[in-house]
Formats: C-alpha cells, sequence, structure tokens
C-alpha cells in the first residue's frame, strides 16, 4: 500500500521550510493548505481569523487519492496541518515546534495579524498540533522535531527520522 509522512506543526514552526528541502531530495511534497485552496476543499473563509477553513472529509479524501496515485517509490510527503490521514495511509507523522519566543517572531516577521499570532502560540503552549497527532496515531508513529536550531540542523534531524521509518517499512 503507498503512503505518506506528515510533517505538521503550528504555522511558523518550519513545516514549508522542511518539506521544501525534502523536494530538493527527490520526494514528491504537497503542501496540503495550498492543494486545499487551489481545488476549493474548504467550507469558508473566516475573516475574523483571516483563514480559510477546510472540509475535512474533502482533504482527506483528496490526500488519499494522491498517496495512492504517487509513483514514486519515496513516500509523498504532505507539509500541512489541516489533514488527518487515516492511520492506513501513514508511514509517519512528525511534528515540528519550535520555542515560543522564536514561533512569536517568525509570526510577527509573516505580519500575522496580533490575534493570529496569539492564537498560534497558544497552540504551540497547549501543545495542541502534538497531542492531535498522539491521540490519532499513538506514540510509536509520531516524532518530535524541534526547529530552534539552524533549518540545516533541522532539516538534518527530520530526515534521520524519515530515512529510520523508510528502512522499517
Amino acid at each position: 500500500m503507498k503512503k505518506a509522512i506528515l510533517i505538521t506543526g503550528t504555522p511558523g514552526t518550519g513545516k514549508s521550510t522542511i518539506a521544501q528541502m525534502f523536494q530538493k531530495e527527490g520526494f514528491t511534497v504537497i503542501d496540503v493548505g495550498k492543494y486545499a485552496k487551489e481545488h476549493s476543499l474548504f467550507d469558508y473563509y473566516d475573516e475574523e481569523r483571516d483563514t480559510y477553513v477546510v472540509d475535512d472529509d474533502l482533504i482527506t479524501e483528496a490526500m488519499i487519492e494522491l498517496v495512492e496515485k504517487n509513483d514514486s517509490s519515496l513516500p509523498l510527503i504532505l507539509d500541512g496541518h489541516v489533514v488527518e490521514l487515516p492511520p492506513l495511509f501513514l508511514t509517519h507523522c512528525i511534528v515540528l515546534r519550535c520555542s515560543i519566543r522564536l514561533l512569536r517572531q517568525r509570526l510577527v516577521e509573516r505580519d500575522y495579524m496580533s490575534s493570529k499570532v496569539d492564537e498560534n502560540v497558544q497552540a504551540e503552549i497547549m501543545e495542541v498540533i502534538l497531542s492531535d497527532m498522539l491521540e490519532l496515531y499513538g506514540p510509536e508513529n509520531v516524532s518530535v522535531v524541534y526547529t530552534d536550531s539552524a533549518v540545516d540542523e533541522s532539516f538534518s534531524d527530520v530526515l534521520s527520522k524519515v530515512k529510520k521509518y523508510l528502512d522499517d517499512i
């Protein structure tokens, strides 16, 4: 069965940066949020929170289809925090995290609204994404990588985890 590796985390933890580096290694990478927008897989746009609210069922169906159509010998890399792929289709889930100070700095540099910065910082403090992924996939299928260090070092940490799980399948 075709499988995927989910790279997830609070906005600002480095998902897209790490995912782009995987593309350079020959992996096919799907930016889930961008894919959802391009294919209208959302319920509505929340103006107050300045974000699209995706349709969970539609995005899950679309990601399963992409995983199944992946003709590479490598698993698909899914970059995003809006997808909960059924465990049957998952090789491993990597949750990216970073210090609150650095997360706040990254989000401010992206010109996020103050309320959006606060919302994401709170989510990181409360470990919302990590908790969700552990509940969905179990601790044996979830790894955490901290991205406070240089991007090359963070990528090396993620790549070593991916290679470990590729060896196991």
